[in-house]
């Protein structure tokens, strides 16, 4: 959203729509940034200063916003204050990827910053506190540095990568457990009351909603958070942290309006409250839940993605009675990047999947034929797939790969799109050896061609797709995740042998088993065992009916 201005300021960014009202727009930022260097308070300056960078850049206007923040750390010399102007540099610089790394950053920039941010919280000066801490969390869970081609910046090393927040006291403030108005829960006669709480996301859940609905033994609402008058966002969760460490309550905080009534009776009606990705929705909850619902049960849902952002931190884990995870890897990856509690419940549950609809008898064509499901994406990194698809043509031409889903999106970072153009045309090079479905509803179908499953992604939480094809009776080759290898990979969660580190390894697997259909089908029953609901839903029965689960 694109952010207004106020003041002096506000008047120049609303004339902003032609060159010179731009040109204006500088000239008085930067003459604001003199007169505070003159008044000694360099910091608000350098603060206001970035913030109407980003109003530039919002507008698109990339060139004249790294113009802007040059001068401005010009004219802060030496001074600390430069550590803002020098951040705010590297945001601008990885939205349109002239930058990937914090490389690029002046030494000590984040941590003086996040030392201005500290002397902000200790003077009583909350709004620039919240700002400093913002822009250093916008810098380190940029997602240049999480989702891009390199190892993510926080899976490869979490105590260092988090060192400048932990050490930080405006972070420690903006963190700190606030649970204490919790007590325990109840049980009480009946049916279990079940809330399901997500923000837009329903994708993988909406699934158990129905089956619970249908199930006598509890009785189910939903929750979500895009229908509040103030949807959850990080910066108005980061506002609510500090605002709460100050004593305010959840309304005074902003987390609530006036207007709440929907939300309030909802969570004062549950007995068990499910949250479904650990994103605003699990912050939101974490610090509302106690007040408004303090004998329920609080469980929250944590798929891949999420564990590389900053929500997770800002989650108040001490108001959680469970941390649920779809696979081993991120569950590590959370402990080691967390200020988990003791106390804390961790369960690791697969989610829900209907594999039995993917047993369908195979096609023809399928002996030579290998897989992709959802390809498009740097993340997915089907060049590896494409290397191993060149190693098997090289024994026999008759090899073809078959990429289920749609193309690359139009919209893409500089890095993505560099990526995207270069495999592109390769398979422009491969011609009738790839074939490309688009988007489909009828994935079973198309697995009934494919006779090898590859997962070739650089980091995966589950990668429902590669257990679809598993189901289907395809022969499962995995690339052993380099992003998350660290944590266990895909070699936590499926059978080793499974698992191999290069395309060679990847071709040599499938020459040596393609052809032995007792092998695939063993490998079908484990999947459907390990991971079809008829088997997981036991488990959620646990987490979410309790005691209940055994009525």
């Amino acid at each position: 959203m694109p952010r207004t201005a106020t003041g002096i300021t506000g008047i120049a960014s609303r004339a902003a729509v032609t060159p010179p009202g731009r040109a204006a727009l500088v000239s008085i930022t930067l003459a604001r940034l003199r007169l505070a260097i003159r008044r000694d308070d360099a910091v608000s300056g350098a603060i206001e200063t970035a913030r109407r960078a980003r109003f530039l850049a919002d507008r698109g206007e990339h060139a004249r916003a790294h113009r802007l923040l040059g001068r401005a750390r010009g004219l802060l010399g030496g001074r600390r204050a430069a550590a803002v102007v020098a951040v705010e540099e590297a945001i601008l610089a990885m939205n349109t990827g002239a930058q990937t790394a914090t490389g690029a950053l002046p030494p000590n920039a984040l941590t003086d910053l996040l030392a201005q941010a500290d002397a902000a919280w200790e003077a009583g000066a909350d709004a620039a506190a919240e700002e400093l801490l913002d822009m250093a969390v916008r810098m380190m869970f940029h997602p240049s540095l999480h989702f891009a081609a390199a190892t993510s910046a926080l899976t490869a090393d979490p105590a260092v990568f988090l060192a400048p927040l932990r050490a930080s006291s405006a972070w420690a403030a903006a963190t700190a457990p606030l649970a204490s108005r919790r007590h325990a829960s109840v049980r009480k006669e009946g049916p279990e009351r079940v809330l399901f709480i997500s923000l837009k996301n329903w994708t993988f859940v909406r699934g158990i909603v129905e089956d619970y609905r249908a199930d006598p033994r509890c009785e189910v609402r939903t929750l979500d958070l895009r229908g509040l008058p103030a949807t959850p966002t990080r910066r108005r969760l980061l506002h609510a942290r500090l605002r709460l460490a100050r004593g305010v309550d959840p309304v005074g905080a902003g987390l609530l309006t006036g207007d709440f009534d929907e939300a309030a009776t909802a969570l004062a009606w549950a007995d068990t409250i499910f949250v479904e990705w650990g994103n605003a929705a699990a912050v939101w909850a974490s610090l509302v839940a106690p007040v408004l619902a303090p004998r329920a049960r609080l469980l929250i849902r944590v798929h891949s993605y999420e564990a590389s952002t900053v929500m997770p931190q800002l989650v108040d884990w001490t108001a959680v009675d469970q941390l649920v995870t779809v696979a081993p890897t991120i569950r590590e990856i959370l402990r080691a990047s967390l200020p988990l509690p003791d106390t804390l419940e961790v369960a690791t549950v697969p989610n829900r999947a209907q594999l039995r609809r993917f047993t369908l008898p195979k096609e023809p064509s399928a002996t030579r034929t290998l897989a992709l499901v959802g390809w498009a994406a740097l993340r997915k990194d089907p060049a590896w797939a494409l290397d191993t698809l060149d190693l098997l043509r090289q024994t026999d031409p008759a090899w073809h790969l078959l990429l289920i889903g749609p193309g690359f999106p139009s919209h893409l970072s500089p890095e993505e799109r560099i990526y995207a153009d270069a495999v592109t045309a390769r398979l422009a090079a491969l011609g009738n050896a790839v074939t490309i479905t688009g988007r489909t509803e009828v994935v079973p179908q198309y697995l009934r061609r494919a006779g090898v499953i590859v997962s070739a992604s650089r980091r995966e939480g589950t990668h429902e797709g590669f257990i679809e094809g598993v189901a289907s009776g395809a022969l499962p080759v995995c690339r052993n995740w380099p992003d998350v290898a660290r944590w266990g990979g895909p070699a936590a969660l499926f059978p080793e042998d499974w698992v191999v580190n290069t395309p060679q390894e990847a071709a040599a697997r499938i020459l040596a088993l393609a052809d032995d259909a007792d092998y695939r089908h063993r490998q079908q029953e484990h999947i459907l065992r390990a991971n079809d609901w008829s088997h997981v839903r036991a488990h959620y029965d646990a987490l979410l009916l309790g005691a209940a689960a055994a009525g």
